[in-house]
């Protein structure tokens, strides 16, 4: 009996493990490997991807980032949960290689890029990041080192620290094989997309045509954005030639051959039009005594064709491109119908039709890239602008609960427009009053930046960052969280930099706002040409405009008709001063009279 029972012993101890090796699963040269699924994880990753970025949507308006990342990612989908499942496992296998002997798993370093890729295109950044992370510093004689660092590089540019992705971009071209023709090109992509989004359109152009050799889907995308930037820099005979070839070819998105169409023949226009500016005026003259005038239009052959046929509901239905169309304008309306108009906001129906100066002026200050919109000259300004800023369905929320250190006004040789809040670094930021995000990019100046449009054509800016928390586009309310304090940009220290600005030109927040008492001076801001003069005659006083204004408490069966005339004024005056829709009011409501 202890003889069996010896035998048994020695059996598991000797002879088990070496049938638990053999049961590892083996590669094609009979070498132990983990994970055998890898490469079918690996295809499910990919198709998952290519299904997830087909439901995208792009913005034309601006040039667009290589790689669209404005997919629907919901925690309920099946994209969501197929991306957690790969997630899931490869984190398994990476725990459980980590219990083996170091050449249990050869090819973990593969594990960890699906685990990043996954991570990645769930928007988990940072976890992406620190994924990829691991292979640069564990495993450098991998074959996936220098993909992980152009994956650094992305997860970097979508993490807002784009110092990083200058020094992973380095690495990742100082460790590339140059048989790696395929990481090459995705190289050149990554980098034109951190050269975009810092706005240098040469740089970005130079890795692009690089890329452009690329025979695949994503040639298409590529040679639209090379038209855009070869537009931005004025290059505008190789962009209409760009613009040209991606509209011609098939199975293109059908917006994004309008958009192709459109600024194809806008950049013909373009080019006319340097070209007769070219020639001396008489000489012009004596050649074509009626010459062309230059209009942003679709030549009338177009109009007609079957293409437009087809296109007419997604190409007259996007805003952008109304703006190039003279069919977009009623020229029914009379200059008396919109004059009190001065934003797209105050228009209550989707469907109203705007003005040719209406839609410039819309589209041309709508910049979601460039910081800063041309400002408007006040300084001969005779009406008086009152925007009201409070009502208890919008609300109102301080920017940041700090002291202010640093007032607006001249500063040294210079002057600050804005007013500097103490904070430290991680604390919330929040949007002051509701509307769109117009900027969230990171800047020279500024650093990390959000700009929000308000509803009443007030725009807030809130600079030096450490994070940004929403994007270009987003509606946000006020009290939301949209960024974090830091010291991003030209700062010694983390703070918040807050700017308020009326079409481009800034002026002090202290005139609506208290920040000593946190909170509003008064529900209307009161905007003239002194407000704007404080370089010249202006005092800096914070004392705000609004408050010399006069107000009327609404009581109980009063209509908008009977306080006008009470007030020696009209309906349509009163609704202008207190940014009304209709004449709907009701009793206790705070009126501004003359």
């Amino acid at each position: 009996m202890y003889r069996l029972v010896y035998q048994i012993i020695v059996f598991i101890f000797c002879f088990l493990p070496i049938l638990v090796v053999d049961a590892a699963p083996k590669n094609a040269n009979n070498v132990i490997v983990c994970f055998p699924e890898l490469p079918k994880e690996y295809k499910k990753l990919r198709q998952t991807i290519n299904k997830m970025v087909k439901n995208a949507e792009d913005n034309y308006l601006y040039v667009l980032p290589v790689y669209n990342l404005n997919y629907p990612i919901d925690t309920n989908s099946d994209a969501w949960k197929t991306l957690s499942s790969i997630v899931e496992k490869a984190s398994e296998e990476i725990d459980y290689a980590a219990t083996k002997i170091s050449n249990y798993c050869p090819n973990i370093a593969e594990i960890y890029k699906l685990k990043g890729i996954a991570l990645f295109y769930q928007k988990q950044y940072q976890s992406a990041y620190e994924a990829f992370e691991t292979i640069t510093l564990n495993y450098p004689s991998s074959a996936s080192l220098s993909e992980s660092y152009i994956w650094l590089a992305r997860s970097s540019i979508y993490l807002y620290e784009y110092e990083k992705t200058v020094f992973f971009l380095t690495e990742a071209e100082n460790h590339l094989d140059t048989n790696q023709k395929d990481i090459y090109l995705y190289l050149q992509q990554v980098a034109a997309e951190y050269y975009i989004q810092e706005t240098d359109y040469k740089k970005a152009l130079e890795h692009l045509k690089k890329s452009l050799q690329i025979g695949s889907h994503l040639n298409t995308r590529l040679s639209f954005i090379a038209a855009q930037l070869f537009e931005e820099t004025n290059s505008y005979n190789l962009a209409r030639t760009y613009y040209n070839n991606v509209w011609q070819k098939p199975f293109l998105n059908k917006l994004m051959k309008s958009y192709s169409i459109v600024h194809a023949h806008l950049c013909e226009k373009i080019i006319e039009k340097l070209y007769f500016d070219s020639i001396a005026e008489q000489e012009w003259k004596n050649a074509n005594p009626t010459p062309k005038e230059f209009e942003p239009t679709i030549v009338e052959s177009y109009h007609d064709s079957a293409f437009f046929g087809k296109s007419y509901p997604y190409y007259f239905n996007d805003e952008a491109a109304m703006f190039f169309l003279d069919e977009s304008v009623d020229k029914s309306w009379e200059e008396e119908d919109y004059e009190d108009y001065e934003d797209f906001e105050d228009f209550e129906d989707d469907e109203a039709e705007l003005s040719d100066e209406m839609l410039e002026s819309l589209f041309e200050n709508w910049e979601t890239i460039k910081v800063h919109i041309p400002q408007t000259d006040f300084s001969k300004m005779k009406d008086t602008i009152y925007l009201p800023l409070y009502d208890k369905a919008s609300g109102f929320e301080m920017p940041h609960y700090g002291a202010v250190v640093s007032h607006f006004g001249l500063r040294r040789y210079r002057y600050h427009y804005g007013t500097d809040i103490k904070g430290n670094t991680g604390d919330s930021i929040c949007c002051v009053f509701e509307g769109v995000v117009r900027i969230a990019v990171r800047n020279k100046t500024y650093g990390n930046v959000i700009i929000v449009r308000h509803y009443n054509g007030l725009e807030t800016f809130y600079a030096h960052c450490s994070k940004l928390l929403v994007v270009p586009n987003q509606e946000v309310k006020a009290g939301e969280s949209i960024g974090l304090v830091g010291s991003t940009g030209r700062s010694k220290g983390p703070h918040l930099h807050f700017e308020s600005r009326y079409k481009g030109a800034p002026f002090n927040p202290e005139y609506m706002i208290d920040f000593e008492n946190k909170r509003l001076k008064s529900d209307t801001l009161v905007l003239t040409k002194e407000v704007f003069n404080y370089k010249n005659t202006y005092s800096h006083s914070s004392t705000p405009v609004a408050s010399s204004g006069k107000y009327y408490i609404v009581k109980q069966g009063d209509t908008l008709s009977l306080i006008a005339k009470k007030h020696r004024t009209n309906v349509s005056n009163l609704m202008k001063m207190n940014g009304l829709k209709s004449d709907a009011i009701r009793a206790g409501q705070r009126l501004r009279v003359p």
